[in-house]
This record gives C-alpha cells, structure tokens and sequence, in this order.
C-alpha cells in the first residue's frame, strides 16, 4: 500500500515547481501500483481522503476558463471555505492500519508549510515506510527576509525529513544542502539523488513569434528570484533604445512580491514594456513560451531550477547563472550564463547578446532541443526502488 501527500496540489490550481513534481509523481504511480493520495487538515490535525474537487485539482487544476491569479490556493481557499471541507473531511479522515503485516510506504513530495510540522509526529502511523523528497534549504541559507514563523516552521520540516527513512534530493547541491543543516542526526546512506525530469508539452498552440522580441520570466515573486535586479538590466537596455517586451509569470508572495509590483508600477506609468501576468493556465503559457524569443532566470539560489529545463525541453534558451544547483542543469547545453546574477550589468550583457546575436541564439536552442530530460515514468520507477528497496 502506497500513501501520498499531495496537500499542496490539491488544494488549488496554483502550479508553481513543487506541484509540478506532485501531479506528474502521483499520475505516473497511481499508473503503476495502487496509490492513496491524502490532504492534511489543519482543524482536524489528521490526514483525509480528497474529495472530488480535490481530485480534480490534483489530476487537472485547470478549468477551461481559467483566469489569472495573484495566490491561487488563498484567493481559491478563503478561512469560511477551509472550515467547511474540514467539518465534511470529518467522515473521510484516514487511519492507518498498524497492525498490517504488509509493507507500506508514505510519500511526501511537498515542503510542509503549516502545522504538520508539529502535529504529524502524534498521528499514529509507526508501521509505516516514510519517503520524502527535499527540494531545498534556500530559507535557511539566506533568512533575513523569510518571515520568523515560516522560518520556524520550515526548521520543524527539516526535523521530520530526520526522522524519514529515505530521502530522495532534486540534485547533487540539495543533497548537500541537506547533509549540511541535518548534520550526524541522519544516515547519509539513505540520502540519493534523482535529477527531475520534464517532458514536452502536450498542448501545442499555434501562436508564433512576435514582432517586438518577447522575453519570460517563469517564477513566483520571491525575494531570491531576483526580479528587481532584472528589472533594473531591462532598464539599461530600455534606455539604450533596444526594443523588447518583459513579462513576469507567476503568483506572488506575501512576504517579498510587493517590492516587485511596486517597481513594475513605476516602470509602466513610464510606458516601460513590462507585465506580470501573475498566476496563469498552462494553455496561456505554453503559448507564453511559443511565443517569447527565450526565457530569463536569474534566480540567485535553487535547490534545482526547474523553469530552466522547462524551458529548454521547449527549445528557447534560457539566461541564468551557473552557481549551485544551476551549474549542474546548464552542462549540456541551451543556457548563456553569467558570472554574478545578481550584477544587473552582466544581466543586461547577456539579454543584449541574445536580442543582437541571432547565430548565438539559434545555436543554444539547437543544444536545447537535442537534450534528453528523462520521464516521469522513469523517475517514479527509481523513486520507488529507493524508498522501497
């Protein structure tokens, strides 16, 4: 028997890279071997069974209207709506069979963002195989703008990946990561790495290229995506007089985003090219991608970087930096990275060569498009031959 926490993903249409793994992860397991996917109630302290909406969200968060949106799983879950799925979670709640002789595995592919952290330790399921997957510690690496009670919280979700009884990490440099604040109190044995795989898009629009270049920046508005010194290397170019459109996708976050609407504010009351499009349907941003001459990421720190290989599977090649666990996904190909991306200087050097060098370009999208990202059947496989040896 397999279990799998899928809260975040199925709670809301929101997408963002931990959902991605989710979907793709429970899809290609629930094709293989009989897989339970459960939501945790914070009222109830306690796993339930997924209702319909939930199953939808989790198999196909998008419905065929789908409008954007700045934070999908709040402006989709307001406090009244929460109380009322717990009151009818009430019947569905599930209990774990300690008694079993058969072996059982729980997987949690998400980072634990409310009081499980605390409560999971008193929900009775000691006869169970815990698996989880680590994506990153970047809220400890740089803790100064993370708020003190998620930082408190995501220091109580690195004490129960602890307790896990193996660890699956996105890339050579999480896995160091999470050696690093573990320390002695976990087996490094149980720690593998299993690069994530992205596979190409099944929708294909028909919309082409632009006639003024297009530039997308694929990412939540968080402080270490580094937006604001992006927006400041558009400005450089702007004012040199080079012609090109920025768009932003991607919801926001509390805690950081502000900063960044603020300056997009400021640079379109002085008619600057620039959007944020917020939270969008997949449709709408393939047809981003189709559309756009490449894609920037100029995030200062990932635990993998997964917007990249998104958008090389799709053949546009993509500006980034090659520190962490950037450098690992940049080997083969399709990227022009830049020493320091936090210099907006070099920011603006390398979108300068890609909007003038048109040899340069089609030369990293040919690397991009011979570059084998893997599946999701294959990755579920080794998943499961690690969590379940």
């Amino acid at each position: 028997m397999i279990f799998i926490d899928v809260t975040q993903s199925c709670r809301s249409s929101n997408n963002s890279g931990i959902q991605v793994v989710t979907r793709n992860l429970f899809r290609e397991i629930n094709a293989q071997k009989a897989v339970t996917p459960l939501i945790w109630d914070n009222f109830l302290k306690n796993y339930s069974h997924l209702n319909k909406r939930e199953l939808k969200n989790l198999s196909d968060p998008f419905d065929k209207d789908y409008q954007a949106k700045e934070r999908p799983n709040k402006q989709e879950n307001p406090f009244y709506k929460e109380f009322l799925k717990s009151f009818f979670r009430l019947k569905r709640i599930k209990k774990f069979d300690n008694q079993s002789s058969t072996q059982q595995l729980f997987i949690f592919p998400e980072v634990f963002r409310d009081n499980r952290v605390f409560e999971l330790p008193k929900v009775k399921m000691n006869k169970l195989t815990k698996g989880a997957i680590f994506h990153d510690a970047n809220v400890l690496q740089n803790s100064l703008p993370t708020p003190a009670a998620r930082l408190k919280n995501f220091k109580g979700y690195m004490n129960f990946l602890a307790s896990c009884d193996a660890i699956s990490t996105v890339s050579d440099f999480s896995k160091k990561q999470f050696i690093e604040n573990i320390g002695s109190s976990f087996e490094q044995t149980k720690i593998v790495t299993h690069r994530l795989p992205v596979e190409p898009p099944e929708f294909q629009p028909r919309k082409k290229l632009q006639h003024v270049p297009l530039i997308i920046f694929v990412s939540t508005l968080g402080y270490n995506k580094n937006h604001l010194c992006l927006l400041d290397a558009a400005e450089i170019l702007w004012s040199e007089g080079l012609s090109f459109e920025l768009q932003f996708i991607g919801q926001s976050d509390p805690s950081w985003s502000y900063k960044v609407i603020n300056k997009i504010n400021e640079f379109r009351q002085r008619n600057r090219p620039i959007k944020w499009l917020k939270h969008i349907g997949q449709n709408e941003l393939e047809e981003k991608y189709l559309s756009c001459s490449f894609t920037v990421f100029p995030s200062t720190s990932e635990g993998f970087g997964l917007p990249i290989i998104e958008s090389l599977v799709r053949g546009k090649a993509c500006i980034c930096g090659k520190n962490g666990a950037l450098g690992e996904i940049i080997r083969d190909g399709g990227c022009l990275t830049i020493a320091d991306q936090k210099d907006s200087n070099q920011l603006a050097n390398g979108i300068r060569k890609l909007l003038t060098d048109k040899e340069l370009i089609l030369k990293l999208e040919k690397q991009a498009k011979k570059r084998d990202f893997g599946s999701w059947k294959s990755y579920s496989s080794q998943l499961l031959d690690h969590f379940l040896p």
